[in-house]
């Protein structure tokens, strides 16, 4: 699964340094600091890991890899949210999933996690999955604000798309809990 990581950031910096040129060039039109942030945000995995001496799975870092791809280099560089019009709601709702299972994950690593639990690790996966779509939505927002952006489409539709945005996460999300309540109902059993 490590070649895998390596491959899929090398895809990406290919794709990236493409499309930064082409921009540069005045050939597309791609937010430049978008992607100069994306050299940095595909080595948060191991920034994070040599900072905090902690170990993170390859898999985790592999979901990591594939939102940032969808969310940053497909949709932010490449224009799929202003291209395909269920794009960010599409990408939202895959964020729910990967949240969903970084609050289990955060629950295995910090050996908080008893599969007794059960009520606990649901609520613990919505809160995850709900404040990472809200912080997301308030990182928007507050760029908006400073930079005279318009992410959110506040000016065309008000708080409509925050919602969507926090709904389609939280959906996203119970594709988890769903499978997660039926396993270990079974395993009781």
């Amino acid at each position: 699964m490590k070649k895998l990581n390596r491959l899929i950031i090398l895809v990406m910096l290919i794709l990236n340094t493409l499309f930064l040129t082409l921009t540069v060039l005045g050939k597309f039109d791609s937010n430049i600091l978008v992607s100069l942030s994306l050299y940095i945000i595909v080595f948060l995995p191991t920034i994070i890991k040599k900072i905090f001496k902690i170990k993170i799975i390859d898999l985790a870092e592999l979901l990591f890899l594939i939102f940032i791809f969808l969310a940053q280099l497909l949709g932010s560089v490449m224009h799929f949210y202003g291209i395909i019009s269920w794009y960010d709601s599409f990408v939202h709702f895959i964020s729910g999933i990967l949240s969903a299972l970084l609050a289990i994950y955060l629950l295995v690593l910090f050996n908080k996690y008893n599969k007794k639990s059960i009520a606990f690790n649901i609520l613990f996966m919505f809160s995850i999955s709900l404040m990472i779509a809200a912080g997301w939505e308030i990182f928007e927002f507050t760029a908006d604000s400073l930079l005279g952006g318009n992410a959110q489409r506040a000016l065309e539709t008000g708080v409509r798309d925050t919602m969507k945005d926090i709904i389609c996460a939280f959906m996203g999300s119970i594709l988890i809990v769903i499978p997660y309540i039926y396993k270990l109902s079974e395993n009781n059993d």
